[in-house]
């Protein structure tokens, strides 16, 4: 049998240019949290302005939509009152809005606090303005790869799960790809398989812990909020402020472990990405 080349080595960075180091799996979390500590209003800030309103418009719309119509009915000497339902197709309906607001506010978000997150990697105040200016020019691209990797994942737990927890792991930095380097659609898909390839358990141990200490954080916030729908909501609401920064930052110093593990990324190199976007 022939023998097989050994796998080309990563390329050194050019000399005086330092690499971004590579992390552990508790160095991941670590970096994040200290980057969430030092920009926490900033990055609330960046996720307030697209969840509050937004939510909002999504609660009037829904409420307005499923409101039930009460009538009073006299039979028989005797008054009745009787709340009429909404029909299936209002219930679908309410239901596609209450999903496609959740689209929008998770591609909005994704584009400027990954953008934040980034330069907060080089110590770099978080600018709100900034973030959402960079961001939205990325919204399509964004939407789009986030809604691949959406039907992907649900299609491979839909095959007995384990499928499902593999795609999870292997696009896990797709939509990074494109915020930082401009992929766009099945291009981001393969750029995040061919970083995390090689990788598999240390990405995909990342994504099952920030995803349970999200749904941990999120779930304790909702019970506070009881039976009361409003109350409810407004506290899911604050549990996204505050969750999905830490998500943001989780993923992208995720992205930028895997780059500098297979390419060497180098900070010159990730200043230019974020010049140059």
């Amino acid at each position: 049998m022939a023998d097989v080349p050994p796998p080309p080595a990563v390329p050194p960075p050019p000399s005086g240019d330092p690499a971004l180091p590579p992390r552990s799996f508790g160095d991941i979390f670590s970096t994040a949290l200290d980057i969430y500590r030092k920009n926490a209003l900033q990055l609330f800030a960046i996720v307030a302005i697209v969840v509050i309103p937004l939510t909002i418009i999504g609660y009037i719309i829904v409420r307005a939509i499923t409101d039930t119509d009460t009538t009073t009915q006299t039979i028989g000497g005797q008054t009745f009152t009787v709340q009429e339902s909404p029909g299936l197709f209002v219930f679908l309906l309410a239901a596609l809005i209450s999903a496609a607001i959740g689209v929008i506010i998770n591609a909005i978000l994704q584009a400027a606090l990954l953008r934040g997150a980034a330069g907060a990697t080089l110590g770099e105040r978080v600018d709100i303005s900034d973030s959402y200016r960079w961001g939205l020019r990325r919204f399509g691209s964004v939407l789009w790869v986030s809604f691949l990797v959406a039907i992907i994942v649900g299609v491979g737990f839909l095959l007995l799960i384990i499928p499902g927890l593999i795609f999870l792991a292997m696009l896990a930095v797709a939509v990074p790809s494109v915020v930082m380097e401009g992929q766009r659609g099945t291009k981001a898909l393969g750029r995040s398989w061919n970083l995390v390839k090689g990788h598999f358990w240390h990405v995909f141990g990342v994504v099952v812990v920030a995803a349970i200490i999200v749904q941990v954080v999120n779930s304790i916030l909702t019970r506070i909020g009881g039976d009361s729908v409003t109350f409810a909501l407004i506290m899911q609401t604050i549990g996204q402020i505050i969750t999905a920064p830490f998500s943001a930052l989780v993923t992208i110093v995720l992205y930028l472990d895997l780059r500098t593990r297979v390419e060497n990324l180098t900070v010159t190199q990730l200043r230019g990405e974020l010049e140059r976007a």
